[in-house]
């Protein structure tokens, strides 16, 4: 009996954790669910993406993705068109049909309970605290955005309130694309009010390039108890 060297076998379960998971594992994630340290787990991947058997974005200088290889298709070749359709249906639906764009953010919370599933799936082993959202909201708006050149940093007011500055918005800067922000709005305040609960929070987009400016800006503050 030929037995598959030691490399094949590990690569063969990189492949299969990768063909359960469409939004995307970290390296750390990856090296645990196959029980290799993090390190040799990296050379793994870095030369699998080399050959282009699953495929990887750069999300900063130390953070990356990876995907199955099929994924490929759906980032790179399709990402134009679904921003496209996205904006047009946003379009058609708030602006041309219902008339106020800010009818999205009652959307976004409408949407927020099915789509908290999705964190939770990703972050499963994460206690959801408010502080730990602030850890995770750029990584988890990265994941889940329509489009991989999307940039999400997090900038700390205090212990009780963040900012999250999204570069590279679909919105693109056009007022009748500005629903898109608004809907962001009411997933964010949903979504994380579904992972903290029963503590809640308030979520205002205070900067939009919309308006003019060179990111759109979400200021997320945990309400008190008093208030």
């Amino acid at each position: 009996m030929r037995f598959l060297p030691k490399k094949s076998e590990i690569e063969i379960k990189i492949l299969n954790v990768l063909e359960e998971e469409d939004l995307g594992l970290t390296i750390s994630q990856i090296a645990e669910k196959i029980g290799i340290n993090r390190n040799t787990t990296a050379k793994y991947l870095e030369s699998m993406a080399k050959r282009d058997l699953i495929y990887k974005v750069e999300k900063g200088p130390t953070s990356k993705l990876f995907y199955p290889m099929r994924m490929h298709k759906k980032f790179s070749d399709r990402a134009d068109y679904m921003v496209k359709f996205y904006q047009l249906l946003h379009k058609s639906l708030f602006v041309d049909w219902i008339g106020d764009v800010k009818k999205a953010k009652e959307i976004g919370l409408q949407m927020s309970k099915d789509a908290s599933e999705i964190y939770k799936k990703q972050f499963k082993k994460i206690d959801f605290t408010f502080e730990n959202i602030t850890r995770l909201a750029a990584l988890a708006i990265e994941i889940t955005y329509p489009t991989p050149n999307v940039q999400a940093k997090v900038y700390l007011i205090d212990n009780n309130s963040f900012y999250l500055d999204i570069k590279n918005c679909i919105c693109e800067s056009k007022k009748e694309y500005r629903s898109i922000c608004e809907i962001q709005v009411g997933l964010l305040e949903g979504i994380i009010n579904e992972l903290i609960k029963p503590q809640k929070v308030h979520v205002e987009e205070i900067e939009c390039l919309c308006d003019g400016y060179n990111t759109c800006k979400y200021k997320i503050s945990l309400i008190n108890d008093n208030e």
